[in-house]
């Protein structure tokens, strides 16, 4: 399953299980002291929301129901510390600050150092992260999806990809929050592998009448690639990891057929202010490094893979 799919079925079970729930529930279900809330608001039955789980602190991001089945702006989110007891919440998303293509039920919710990360899911092609201050003050709208979280203040995002394209050529990014600048990382701008794969698409491409047929753009220089499991990240380090699957999807029978799909490792690292990354199949990472998955690499030997020369 794609992760656009994956988003789009958790976004519907997240609203079907959500939204009999009022916020009363909610927070006394997680201990957090009501008595700043309103009866009305507190009797108000919330959906699509999402809430931190065994976090500290805790934070919840929701909706008001109005019983219309469509997502009311604002998006609420409440933060509570349980060890100083401070309870903050904030109505001003999405009531004038925030771009309404952000507008979408709130998947997952989180603080990490400082700033709070919600991911909203708005279609099977389109999500966002709102990153926050921890006084609930929005930082930054972006329309990805959040992959990881690389020190204080860098995300890791999925950028978007049109869900119904004939291929879904993966594209990540880092977005640091200090400098407001999201820097592309993958696909980098020299990759033997991915070259090599483009050659083999290339040698087995489908007729113009097939593509324009299956609205295809048949470029062999944007393929299929999907995350192998999740990204791996050392912050110590400064360092990520992750494993991409390249495919034929969207080629045709012939290349379907005669292009078998490829594993590569990438691993990333912060070096004078730039991001720089080695490739190598994933199937190689045990002779490599003696270490069998880009997790181990990431956690336990951060610059094993920046030691020798990029494609090997």
């Amino acid at each position: 399953m794609t992760r656009s799919c994956a988003m789009l079925v958790l976004a519907v079970v997240l609203s079907s299980l959500a939204g009999a729930e009022t916020l009363r529930a909610v927070l006394q279900s997680h201990r957090v002291p009501t008595g700043q809330f309103s009866d009305s608001d507190l009797a108000q039955p919330i959906t699509s929301w999402a809430a931190s789980s065994g976090e500290q602190p805790f934070l919840l991001a929701y909706y008001t129901d109005d019983g219309s089945g469509l997502l009311q702006a604002p998006l609420h989110v409440i933060r509570y510390d349980p060890a100083s007891r401070d309870l903050l919440e904030t109505t001003a998303l999405f009531a004038e600050a925030l771009p309404m293509n952000c507008l979408g039920s709130a998947l997952s919710i989180g603080e990490h150092h400082g700033f709070i990360h919600i991911e909203t899911h708005v279609s099977p092609s389109a999500g966002c992260v709102l990153l926050l201050s921890r006084q609930l003050v929005l930082r930054k709208a972006l329309s990805s999806g959040l992959l990881g979280v690389a020190g204080e203040d860098r995300a890791i995002v999925e950028e978007g990809e049109i869900h119904f394209a004939a291929v879904h050529p993966m594209r990540i990014a880092v977005y640091d929050l200090r400098r407001d600048r999201l820097t592309e990382v993958y696909p980098p701008a020299e990759d033997p592998y991915r070259r090599q794969f483009s050659r083999a698409l290339q040698a087995h491409m489908p007729g113009d009448d097939w593509c324009r047929t299956h609205n295809a753009p048949c470029d062999p220089r944007d393929f299929d690639s999907d995350l192998t499991g999740h990204v791996a990240v050392n912050e110590a380090a400064q360092v990520f990891g992750f494993e991409v699957r390249f495919d034929a999807g969207g080629f045709g029978d012939e290349a379907g057929e005669q292009v078998q799909p490829l594993a590569i490792a990438y691993v990333y690292r912060l070096r004078h202010g730039r991001w720089e990354h080695r490739e190598f199949p994933a199937e190689r990472i045990v002779s490599l490094f003696a270490v069998e998955t880009v997790d181990e690499l990431v956690s336990r030997k951060p610059q094993a893979a920046f030691k020798t020369p990029a494609s090997r």
